[in-house]
């Protein structure tokens, strides 16, 4: 292999190439994962812990229901979700559909969405209830037409949905009654419990995922992903990671939301690597992160600046009160970071702020 300048800026522990690929998907990733070990812990969501198996056996469950509502191969599947097992179950079982999968913002705009949706021809939304309401608004205006709901609190612990029905649902507006003619993910999930993955071939070379760019030349445009390209990237990133983090063992906190490359890939990722994914929802809930950190004890997080600066001004913080020192690594991106920043985030650490 050719003596490439920008080798001498690599880790010594870093591979020079990956070549040559597999010709495989995730869902192959996933599959191997039961395999090897059916109970090693996939997610962790407030406290409850999800495991490989029971991961995999409800994305065939999901599957199963897509198919049987019509979904075909290949057309898209959006998603207004944030971090939460259902977009992991999500995403892995519209592939399993043979869907394309399409992440959006749920705080887009009326407008800005019906121009997502139209951009990517969408027949299928996954929506959190919260956000049911505007997606209702703007079907009209669309191709949808089919319409998924899905609670919070469905992958709670008992105790915490039980608190969390009692206390924030309707306050919060998670409760609502869906349309005739829409579907309640919980009663798709159940009619499918002893479903088997649907028959339906995933190629390496299908196309996998849309996701939009930031709009800064104009409106924001769909951009396509084939499922060897994300697991190409996946294992890219996988071996830049391996240099500090050990697979199977460190925890990973998935705060960036994954309608952007920058949350989807620590997704992907961490399903090559076998981490662990500690799930948090809205990263703007400092209080709640600081608690992810410190009952989850993971070794890498993922952000922005101001999310790091926020997290070193928060009142807890400043008080001393937060162990952050299981963090080996972390990211910043999306903006510059300030020296200051990456100086007083890595000694509350004690790892790396890159």
């Amino acid at each position: 292999m050719s003596d490439f300048p920008w080798f001498k800026f690599y880790e010594e522990k870093l591979p020079r190439t990956l070549k040559p690929y597999p010709e495989i998907t995730l869902l192959d990733v996933v599959s191997e994962t039961v395999r090897q070990r059916p109970n090693h812990t996939a997610l962790i969501f407030k406290g409850a812990r999800m495991s490989y198996a029971e991961l995999d056996r409800l994305s065939d469950q999901l599957a199963a229901a897509l198919v049987e509502l019509g979904v075909q191969k290949g057309e898209r599947v959006a998603f207004l979700l944030p971090n939460s097992p259902q977009l992991a179950i999500a995403q892995l079982g519209a592939w399993k559909a043979g869907a394309i999968v399409a992440p959006m913002n749920s705080l887009y705009t009326e407008h800005e969405l019906t121009h997502a949706l139209n951009e990517i021809e969408a027949e299928t939304v996954i929506v959190l209830t919260p956000f049911y309401a505007k997606l209702k608004a703007v079907q009209p205006k669309t191709a949808v037409k089919r319409v998924i709901a899905t609670n919070i609190k469905e992958y709670l612990s008992p105790v915490l949905r039980l608190l969390f029905t009692l206390a924030k649902e309707k306050k919060e507006g998670h409760r609502i009654t869906i349309q005739a003619g829409d579907h309640w993910w919980g009663d798709l999930m159940r009619r499918h419990a002893q479903s088997p993955r649907p028959n339906v071939e995933v190629k390496h070379t299908d196309p996998a995922i849309l996701l939009f760019s930031g709009g800064t030349t104009g409106s924001p445009k769909a951009v396509l992903g084939s499922h060897h390209a994300i697991y190409m990237s996946a294992r890219q990133l996988h071996a830049y990671a391996s240099t500090i983090l050990a697979d199977w063992d460190d925890t990973l906190t998935w705060v960036m939301p994954a309608f952007h490359v920058y949350g989807n890939m620590g997704f992907n990722t961490s399903l090559v690597a076998r981490w662990p994914i500690a799930v948090v929802p809205n990263p703007r809930d400092l209080d709640d992160l600081i608690d992810t950190i410190e009952k989850t004890r993971p070794a890498v997080l993922h952000g922005v600046p101001t999310l790091f600066n926020a997290l070193i001004n928060h009142p807890k913080v400043k008080a001393g009160k937060a162990n952050f020192k299981s963090l080996k690594i972390c990211y910043s991106a999306a903006a510059p970071l300030l020296l200051e920043t990456k100086k007083r985030f890595e000694a509350l650490t004690g790892g790396w702020l890159l």
